[in-house]
């Protein structure tokens, strides 16, 4: 029976790891991405809605009655101690969906995992490879102003994670990221190649 390799890709704000998704997707690999986990886990876990709604209040909630990320986002981004709160209550849900989804993408094709708190979290284990993803401090500025977020917003994400070089040194393949979508694409399909080709040669 095939068992099919897994691949992490993590790497810091602004540097690409949505492109890179969907650039590995294109190529048939299976993308989950843990931001869209965690936001169905707001939506749709009860237990974790009810801890959420514990610790921020009423306020966090929306017109339409669901729970507003950006609102939520807000206050962990300003108060670390309410952050690594919110994380103790969603890391472990995440975790436990993401593993899932490995084992049974095992069984049936290659697959990706974009975690951007991988090491954060303490995700990296059972990855078959770990890719970061990087680009400069000021390719990633101008990219992050032209989402409409200050200055002020971008060094308080960058502050909310590992530092990049952290994250190079402890990936297995980095992904330099600060030319054109043409320029990832060939890199991605490079690296991943060599990526598949290595699996096999394993027994992957």
């Amino acid at each position: 029976m095939n068992r099919f390799p897994a691949l992490a890709v993590t790497g810091g704000v602004g540097c690409g790891k949505s492109e890179v998704g969907r650039i590995l997707a294109e190529l048939g690999v299976e993308i989950l991405d843990a931001d869209a986990v965690s936001h169905d886990l707001l939506k749709c876990d009860g237990d974790a809605r009810n801890a959420v709604l514990s610790l921020f209040g009423a306020g966090v909630v929306n017109s339409q009655g669901d729970l507003d990320r950006k609102r939520i986002a807000a206050h962990v981004f300003a108060d670390e101690k309410m952050r690594v709160a919110l994380e103790a209550i969603l890391h472990p849900r995440i975790w436990s969906v993401i593993c899932d989804w490995r084992e049974e993408k095992r069984s049936s094709g290659p697959s990706a995992a974009l975690i951007p708190l991988l090491y954060e979290a303490g995700l990296a284990e059972g990855w078959d490879s770990i890719w970061c993803v990087a680009a400069s401090d000021e390719v990633v500025n101008e990219r992050l102003r032209e989402r409409g977020w200050s200055s002020e917003h971008i060094e308080q994400r960058r502050r909310a994670q590992w530092s990049l070089k952290e994250k190079v040194k402890r990936a297995d393949v980095v992904i330099q990221n600060d030319g054109s979508r043409e320029a990832l694409r060939a890199t991605v399909l490079e690296s991943w190649n060599q990526f598949v080709k290595r699996s096999r040669d394993h027994g992957g």
